[in-house]
C-alpha cells in the first residue's frame, strides 16, 4: 500500500456535487485522497528477498494468485531485472515508472535513478543515459526517443544532437527546451504524466500537482530540431477548478484525450493538436484519487484510482459510471487495453486486473516469492503480449514476449 495515502473519513452529507470541480462520491464511505509520489528507488537494504523463494509463511488470503510456477494465464517475471539482460541485470530496488512500446519488438522501460533499457523481441538491453535523474516517461517519436523527469532537461536519443554534443553509451544525450511560454515558471518541476498518439506533433504534460503552478502543458519538435513547450490548458482553468491535477492522460485519436488525476478530477481534451485545444471538466462520481485512464474510442474510457475506484465513461454529456464489481480495493495505479474488451490494470501489493468485455476478474501473477512489489505502469502491444512495470519488477503474460 502506499504509505503517502491519506485516508479520511467523509459522509454522503458533506459531499456537494459541483459541476466545475467534476467529482462527487456516492457513497458515505471512506474517502482517500493520495499524495503524489516520489518516484525513486524502491526503499530497502541491498540485501533483497529472493523472487523465487518459498512465500508460503508468508502468504495469507490470496495464495491462488501467487503461484511458484509460471503458466500462460499468468504473469511472470521476464524483463531488465534477470541476469541474462544485456549490460547486467537492474538492481531489485529500482523503481520502473513508465513501460511503452511501438511493437511487440520495440520495447522501452524508464525508470528510477535514469533506468533505460530496450526489448529487441528477444533480449533486454541497458542503454546508459549518464544520469541519475528518475525518468517519469518515454516519447516514443517515429526516429527518436525523448526520456525525461522535469522539463529543465530532456534526454534524447536518435533525435539531432546539440553543437559539440557527445551522446552517453546508451546513445542518449541531454536537451533542453528552446522556447518557454510565458505562463512557465523555469522551475524543475516533476512531470506526472504524458501522452502522444503515434505520429502526433504535440506531446501532452502534466506537471506535479503538489506544485502551486501545476498544469497541462504541451512538448513538440520544430521543423529545426528545438523543442518548444506550449500551454495546454489555461491556468485560470487548473487554479480554479483543480482540472490540472492530472496523475495520468491518454486518447484513442490525436484530436482528443482524457487526463485524471487527484480528487476524481477528470477532464477532457479536444482538438488536442490545434492551436486551441479545448477543456470541459466532466464528474466521475468519486473525490478518490484516479491514478490511470485508457480510452478505446470517444465514448468508451475507463479511469482506475485509490481503493479500488474503477470509473466507466460511455458518452454522457457530464457523468461516468461508477464499477461496483472490482475484485480488489488495492490502489489502482494504472491501465492499458487492446479493444474495448481486452483491457488489463495493475495496482499496489502486485494485484493485476483484466476486463474482457464483461466482467473484471483477478490475475495471477507467478514467482514473486515472498514479494508484493507495487505495480506503477502497463502496457500492450496486443492481445496475449502484454508487459507491466513496478517496484523492482518487470513482467509479461505467460513470461513472454
Amino acid at each position: 500500500m502506499n504509505p503517502r495515502s491519506l485516508f479520511l473519513v467523509a459522509s454522503a452529507a458533506a459531499c456537494t456535487c459541483v459541476m466545475a470541480l467534476g467529482a462527487c462520491a456516492n457513497d458515505g464511505g471512506t474517502l482517500v485522497v493520495e499524495e503524489p509520489r516520489a518516484e525513486e528507488s524502491v526503499p530497502g537494504s541491498d540485501s533483497g528477498i529472493d523472487a523465487d523463494g518459498d512465500a508460503a509463511a508468508l502468504c495469507t488470503g490470496d495464495c491462488e494468485y501467487f503461484p511458484d510456477d509460471c503458466a500462460p494465464d499468468a504473469f511472470c517475471s521476464n524483463g531488465p531485472f534477470d541476469p541474462s539482460t544485456i549490460g547486467g541485470a537492474l538492481n531489485l530496488r529500482t523503481r520502473i515508472n513508465v513501460v511503452r512500446g511501438r511493437s511487440q519488438s520495440d520495447v522501452w522501460v524508464a525508470g528510477a535513478v535514469g533506468t533505460l533499457a530496450h526489448f529487441d523481441g528477444t533480449s533486454w538491453t541497458r542503454t546508459p543515459s549518464d544520469t541519475k535523474e528518475t525518468l517519469q516517461t518515454i516519447w516514443l517519436r517515429d526516429s527518436e526517443e525523448v526520456a525525461f523527469g522535469r522539463l529543465d532537461v530532456l534526454y534524447s536519443r536518435g533525435g539531432a544532437l546539440p553543437d559539440a554534443g557527445a551522446p552517453s553509451a546508451g546513445g542518449w544525450a541531454p536537451r533542453t527546451i528552446d522556447a518557454f511560454p510565458p505562463e512557465w515558471h523555469y522551475l524543475p518541476v516533476r512531470v506526472t504524466a504524458a501522452w502522444a498518439p503515434p505520429g502526433a506533433e504535440w506531446l501532452w504534460m502534466a506537471t506535479d500537482p503538489a506544485y502551486a503552478y501545476r498544469g497541462l502543458w504541451r512538448l513538440r519538435v520544430t521543423p529545426s530540431g528545438t523543442y518548444e513547450l506550449a500551454v495546454g490548458a489555461s491556468t485560470d482553468l487548473c487554479l480554479a477548478f483543480s482540472a490540472c491535477e492530472v496523475t495520468s492522460l491518454h486518447g484513442s485519436s490525436a484530436s482528443e484525450l482524457w487526463a485524471v488525476g487527484l480528487t476524481g478530477t477528470t477532464v477532457r481534451i479536444t482538438d488536442a493538436q490545434s492551436g486551441s485545444p479545448s477543456t470541459k471538466v466532466f464528474n466521475s462520481r468519486t473525490w478518490n484519487a484516479l491514478r490511470g485512464v485508457w480510452e478505446a474510442s470517444a465514448s468508451d474510457a475507463w479511469a482506475v484510482g485509490a481503493a479500488g475506484t474503477i470509473r466507466h465513461y460511455t458518452g454522457d454529456a457530464l457523468f461516468w459510471e461508477v464499477v461496483n464489481d472490482v475484485p480488489t480495493t488495492e490502489n489502482l495505479n494504472a491501465i492499458w487495453g487492446t479493444s474495448s474488451s481486452d483491457i488489463w490494470v495493475v495496482g499496489d501489493n502486485a494485484v493485476i486486473l483484466h476486463y474482457d468485455g464483461k466482467t473484471w476478474s483477478r490475475v495471477k501473477v507467478a514467482r514473486l516469492g515472498a514479494r508484493r512489489p507495487d505495480l506503477t505502469t502497463v502496457w500492450a502491444a496486443a492481445p496475449g503480449h502484454v508487459w507491466v512495470g513496478g517496484e523492482g519488477v518487470v513482467l509479461s503474460l505467460g513470461g513472454k514476449p
